[in-house]
Formats: structure tokens, sequence, C-alpha cells
């Protein structure tokens, strides 16, 4: 029973991570409208091996996290500030040559993996979300390594079929979609990636407060 409460809870905490709406979810979206469903995918592996990345961070860093890292969260909002800032100025200067998902570019794929890794990277709430869960996991609940391990497994599984339903939707109504819409879409999205990068600038200092609504979350899930 308690295996299935751990699955359970990590399959549904991925889901709601997935559908946060942050900037990773309209680059799945945007990506795999205008350069197809396989890069899309692309952004999505490239996501999840950030989130992989950060898990281990949050479970085996945890005296770092404590002292350390405070000490690097004003060079880290201005990174993702930049980062999302030229993110967006870019995608809403290429909004006008959308024309088709055969026309767009022939980046290797690797390119759209390390898109989806870096939008999580440069995306601080991210890792702090993994470490409000993990603390969450090990002082409230009381989970042990094994504990942990089927918790973030779970999550990342979800997560990542998660993702991957959304690219395969944004593609299949890529047909429905006119080159003018294509063009506003990229425009908003890029709109979105600079409030974004506002946004984390002037909020990530509140990194208690991203820890507690995940705990929050967490203890929406049943079993919790």
């Amino acid at each position: 029973m308690k295996l299935i409460t751990i699955l359970l809870q990590g399959s549904i905490t991925g889901l709601l991570l997935t559908l946060s709406f942050g900037a990773g979810f309209f680059a799945l979206v945007q990506t795999s409208i205008t350069k197809g469903l396989q890069k899309g995918l692309m952004i999505a592996v490239g996501a999840i091996l950030s989130d992989l990345l950060f898990i281990a961070f949050a479970v085996f860093a945890t005296s770092f996290v404590n002292s350390e890292l405070p000490k690097y969260s004003e060079a880290i909002r201005w990174i993702a500030l930049a980062t999302f800032l030229l993110l967006g100025a870019r995608t809403i200067s290429k909004s006008s040559k959308v024309v088709s998902g055969t026309e767009q570019g022939n980046r290797p794929l690797y390119y759209y993996i390390t898109k989806g890794f870096l939008l999580n990277l440069v995306n601080p709430l991210v890792l702090l979300t993994w470490i409000g869960i993990s603390i969450y996991l090990q002082s409230a609940l009381g989970y042990q390594a094994s504990d942990l391990f089927l918790f973030f497994a779970a999550a990342l599984v979800s997560t990542f079929a998660s993702q991957a339903g959304i690219c395969l939707f944004s593609h299949k109504i890529k047909t429905y979609l006119s080159e003018k819409f294509l063009h506003r879409m990229n425009i908003i999205i890029g709109v979105l990636f600079i409030c974004i990068g506002i946004g984390l600038f002037l909020g990530v200092s509140g990194s208690d407060n991203q820890i507690q609504k995940a705990k929050e979350m967490l203890e929406k899930v049943p079993g919790s």
C-alpha cells in the first residue's frame, strides 16, 4: 500500500509541475507547433535531464542548500533575467519568419535538448520547488532513500509523459493554424518569456514561499 501511495504522490506531483504553465510549457507548445513533434519531445528530454540534476542536488546537497545557496541568489536572479529577456526578444524577432515545420531551420536534435535543459536550469523556482519537495518528504513524511527514489522516479516519468502529451496535442492541431496565428503566437510567447524573466527577477528572493508552496502542493496529494 505504501508503494502505491508513493508512486501516486510522485505521479500527481509530476503532472502538477508540468501544468504549472512556466517557460518550459510554452516552449513545448511553440516548438511542437512550429518545429515538429520530434523537436518538441527533445525540449521535454532536456527539461527532464535538468530536473534529474536538480533532484540529485536537492537530495544530496542539503547542507549546501541551507548554508551556501542563499549567497548566490543575486547572481541567479540576474542570470535568469538576462536569459529570459534574450529568449523573449529572440522569439519575437523571429516571429515573422514562421512558415512551416519543414522550413524552419535544420538544427540538430541536441540543440533542442540543450534548449529544454537551459530553460529549466536558469529558472531558480524549479530548483527551489524540488528542494521544497525533498525537504518535505524527508522531514514531514519520513521518506527514506528508497522512498525518495520511487517518488522522484514516478514524478519524472509522469512529467515526461505529460510533456509528451502536450507535444503530441500541439503537433496535431498545427494543421488547423494559419501562418498569421503562428506569427502572433510567437510574439505572445516571446512576451511571456520576458514577463517570466522579470517575474523571476523580482520574486525569486522569496525562496521560503516557494518551498512552502511545494509543501502545500504535496499535502493535497492523496496519501500525504
